[in-house]
């Protein structure tokens, strides 16, 4: 069934026309909320409609106030014009919108209609305002390398500076320094909640930037020895830009299938002109996978599914939420999904593998398996010297969930749309103005192009037949994992000489997670079932899951043995917190999206919150999410904690109940 699906799905996806369709998209300057990437959408809309697909654009309100479950709207925005000039100590353009629309934080308001002329102020890094009490930043713009929402609060909120320069570049480990990409501008902007004191800014390359830090640090040693000298530099600045109560867009479409369950693709559309592999390539490959599975429908090579298939192309984030809320009644039909994301890029240059992506265990379901299997199939492209094996030509991996894209909102469990997601990380030219059509590979296009559509359509058709072949093909991904994971913990116990009893109880609780989730994922096959097969798949399921509890208690009593002990390690009882054994009972849908609702909070409040995430930094960078997904409303903060602990290996029950607290004053959760 899976080779059969992906053979005709390899004849027919075109590379080559969802290559044409990146580039398509690539020329529009596409900020969420913006007359650009409506511009875009439309593209889509009638792409999508020339494959003979039902295609619609969905407007939604974009004006700062409309709330979708917990998703602040932003205004619409659009920038005609915007330049930078030096113009002291030398006459020198800095930046310049039409020749790269990076070179302006995006969301940016107008100066005066004839431009500002404004000392620039240099601080160092500028993330902590403390150094900087005594100096007077009214009417200045301040240039930083710093986190830009830090400096911003401080230096534009109450010091009184019009503007912002930055010249900040994200670097990631082995694959991206500053000055592997001198000449690239990162992909900056503000996100206006309504709350703020609203300013403007430029965005320079690490280049740029050196030069003009240099200028500046040169002009405060001149005016130190000669204080008729100036000490800063100077720019004139021109902002010609627009927020406004607009809308924004969904493009949707259809493959029509027997009944009204769905499959949905979803892909973001959104980010400046010419940002290609993010994400125009996620676009691209939707609608030629849209095109590929509407022709061989319409010719009879493949039959019409059971289930209907679903584009979804959004601007990030806001579109997912807005088309959810807005569609209530029809998420229950809609039984899995797809996300794209960055799929497209040329490896030899951006250097990241393709990875299938694994939706939350919380999810509870077998479809990160489904995509991995599928993957598997698409990686067998050259045979060895000998003919004897097969291997990719190109690097992939699977990996479980990290979230940062639209299938976090899927597959949160109050959604209930579990979603993969295939992306290509990491990229040296992410979120930077080198994101570029030339990074983009037709080759790799077709890839996930295929495994896209095979998987959508397998799931369409889904029935009894599928979900036998699935127990199966999860079954070996299953023994795999708990297989390495027993391996890890005996290597462990071997380098330090000595188990301790702690580590092989977590081992224990790991492995009997690991069970019990697989349980879940195979249960959730019977979502794609009819009465009549649930009948006849039942005892099969029954079989199964019996078979997997035999074989992981065998193999972690062989474990047992190989570490050198005969039975569990009794388990200490530990004292807990009263408030850790409190249930949280969620009242949203979807996962918590902070825009505009620290703002709601007291200055103190924001403050003591700010103190708590820095205490607890790692665990408010990795947590929050994750608490939400297991808060069930029958779990006490110590068993969410618990469950997370067991997904991503990280516990901290101050951290979680610190955080149900701040939901609680946020009127997000109730405690039962």
């Amino acid at each position: 069934m899976l080779l059969n699906t992906l053979t005709k799905v390899k004849r027919n996806f075109s590379g080559n026309r969802a290559f044409a369709h990146v580039a398509e998209i690539a020329q529009h300057h596409r900020i969420q909320a913006s007359p650009g990437f409506r511009e875009a959408a439309l593209y889509c809309q009638k792409a999508l409609q020339t494959s003979n697909l039902e295609s619609a654009i969905i407007a939604f309100p974009a004006d700062g106030k409309t709330e979708y479950w917990t998703q602040q709207m932003m205004e619409e925005w659009h920038c005609s014009a915007a330049w930078l000039d030096l113009i002291l100590p030398t006459e020198e353009r800095l930046a310049c919108f039409a020749d790269n629309a990076f070179s302006l934080i995006q969301r940016s308001i107008s100066t005066a209609p004839e431009g500002v002329v404004a000392d620039v102020v240099l601080l160092d890094k500028g993330d902590n305002p403390e150094p900087y009490a005594d100096i007077d930043l009214t009417g200045t713009i301040v240039f930083t390398d710093g986190d830009l929402n830090k400096v911003r609060d401080w230096a534009v909120e109450k010091k009184g500076a019009i503007g912002i320069i930055s010249d900040h570049m994200t670097e990631v480990a082995l694959i991206r320094h500053r000055y592997d990409i001198p000449d690239a501008l990162r992909y900056t902007s503000f996100w206006w909640t309504g709350h703020e004191k609203k300013c403007f800014g430029f965005v320079l390359s690490p280049k740029a930037g050196d030069k003009l830090r240099q200028v500046c640090r040169r002009l405060q040693e001149e005016h130190a020895l000669d204080s008729s000298k100036p000490a800063h530099p100077q720019v004139r600045a021109l902002v010609q830009a627009s927020l406004y109560s607009g809308s924004i867009e969904d493009v949707t479409a259809v493959i029509p299938g027997e009944t009204e369950e769905e499959i949905v693709i979803t892909a973001h559309l959104c980010h400046p002109k010419a940002s290609a592999n993010d994400n125009a390539s996620g676009s691209g490959v939707a609608i030629e996978t849209a095109r590929a599975l509407q022709a061989l429908i319409s010719s009879g090579e493949l039959p019409k599914p059971r289930r209907s298939i679903r584009i979804l192309l959004v601007p990030e984030m806001a579109g997912t939420y807005a088309y959810l809320a807005t569609n209530e009644d029809r998420i229950p039909k809609i039984l899995a999904g797809i996300n794209l994301d960055m799929v497209g890029e040329n490896q030899d240059l951006c250097k990241g593998p393709l990875i299938a992506e694994y939706p939350p265990e919380a999810a509870g379901s077998f479809v990160g398996d489904l995509l991995a299997s599928i993957m598997e199939e698409v990686a067998k492209e050259s045979k060895s010297l000998g003919g004897t094996s097969s291997y990719a030509l190109f690097k992939h991996t699977v990996a479980p969930f990290s979230g940062g894209s639209d299938h976090n909102i899927l597959c949160d469990p109050t959604v209930g749309i579990p979603s993969p997601m295939l992306i290509q990380w990491p990229d040296k030219y992410y979120h930077t103005s080198e994101d570029t059509i030339d990074k983009v590979d037709p080759a790799m296009l077709y890839r996930v192009g295929c495994m896209t559509a095979t998987y959508v359509y397998l799931l369409a058709n889904l029935a009894l037949p599928e979900a036998k072949w699935l127990l199966a093909e999860s079954r070996g991904y299953y023994l795999q994992r708990i297989t390495q994971l027993l391996k890890d913990s005996a290597r462990q116990c071997k380098v330090s000489a000595n188990c301790c009893k702690q580590d092989v109880l977590a081992t224990y609780d790991r492995v009997q997670y690991k069970l019990e989730r697989k349980k879940e994922e195979l249960a959730s096959l019977n979502r794609f079932l009819n009465q009549d097969e649930q009948s006849q798949f039942a005892p099969l399921l029954a079989q199964e899951l019996a078979f997997l509890e035999k074989t992981t208690a065998s193999l972690w009593q062989h474990h047992l043995q190989e570490i050198g002990l005969d039975s569990l390690p009794e388990r200490p009882l530990l004292a807990t917190d009263a408030d850790y054994n409190r249930i949280p009972r969620r009242l949203f849908r979807g996962p918590v999206s902070m825009r505009g609702k620290l703002e709601k909070l007291t200055p103190d409040e924001v403050q003591a919150y700010n103190n708590f995430t820095k205490e607890h930094a790692e665990a408010a960078d990795c947590a929050p999410d994750y608490l939400v997904y297991w808060a069930d409303g029958n779990r006490t903060v110590a068993e969410i904690d618990h469950q997370v602990n067991m997904e991503i290996g990280l516990s901290d029950k101050a951290f979680a109940l610190g955080y149900f607290r701040l939901l609680e004053k946020l009127g997000l959760i109730a405690w039962d």
